[in-house]
């Protein structure tokens, strides 16, 4: 990812950091401060919810991206996250996990955090995920909202009213039970959804299935949809992913 191009995302952008040990938090700050137009620093979730709040007060708007470490005094940042989704529910969260972070993942996941940077953290890693997430944002500003559609990403969008999945304005075919699926995976969006979960919704069909139909059902949904849409969360079940 060159500078030029993730700079065009996110010069309009504001940021908060939250990380409580300094000298990773100092380094960030300088990178970013270079990317965003406005970074604003936090040592602990506490003090980053009160700095998130004032900053609404002042602007009558919230940041456009929050980036949390996990493991912080006062406040971690899965409690901080929480938070943050209760006051906006779009929140755009990017995480900072240490591999004995496990434990912390699914509730995250289950909150609609998608973004996950491992330490230590790698530059490319950070920069690639740092264009995504901004470039979502930009687009997400861009366009007049239809909570009737869905844009899935490479001319796909899926019509929550109609049951319609389209992509460059051409139907494309599902099956009964792909339609299910589809509409559990949306009614998910960026949420594990279970193998239970999808044998219940199944069952308030008056349809019985097993994990093996499961499995074979995600595959073939997956054919009809950009790569990446549906991701297999090991130990867990399926993420739906809408792309850009």
């Amino acid at each position: 990812m060159d500078y030029k191009t993730l700079f065009s995302q996110t010069k309009d952008l504001s940021l908060l950091l939250v990380e409580d040990y300094e000298p990773l938090r100092n380094d960030m700050a300088e990178v970013l401060e270079d990317l965003f137009d406005i970074v604003t620093v936090a040592s602990d979730g506490s003090e980053a919810l009160m700095l998130y709040q004032a900053y609404y007060a002042m602007y009558n708007k919230n940041f456009d991206l929050v980036i949390t470490d996990i493991q912080m005094p006062v406040m971690n940042g899965v409690e901080l996250s929480e938070a943050l989704r209760d006051i906006n529910v779009s929140q755009e969260i990017i995480i900072l996990s240490a591999n004995t972070d496990t434990d912390y993942l699914l509730r995250l996941i289950n909150l609609g955090v998608a973004q996950f940077i491992t330490k230590p953290i790698n530059h490319e890693e950070l920069m690639d995920i740092l264009y995504r997430v901004s470039k979502k944002i930009n687009s997400i500003e861009a366009k007049p909202q239809n909570t009737l559609m869905v844009e899935i990403g490479e001319n796909f969008t899926w019509d929550k009213e109609k049951l319609v999945l389209k992509q460059d304005n051409n139907t494309i075919d599902l099956t009964r039970h792909e339609l299910l699926l589809m509409q559990l995976f949306v009614q998910k969006n960026e949420q594990v959804c279970t193998n239970n979960d999808i044998m219940q919704n199944f069952y308030d069909n008056d349809i019985d299935i097993n994990e093996k139909n499961i499995r074979n059902l995600v595959f073939k949904l997956r054919k009809k949809l950009p790569d990446s849409a549906i991701n297999s969360i090991y130990g867990m079940g399926y993420k739906f992913t809408p792309l850009l």
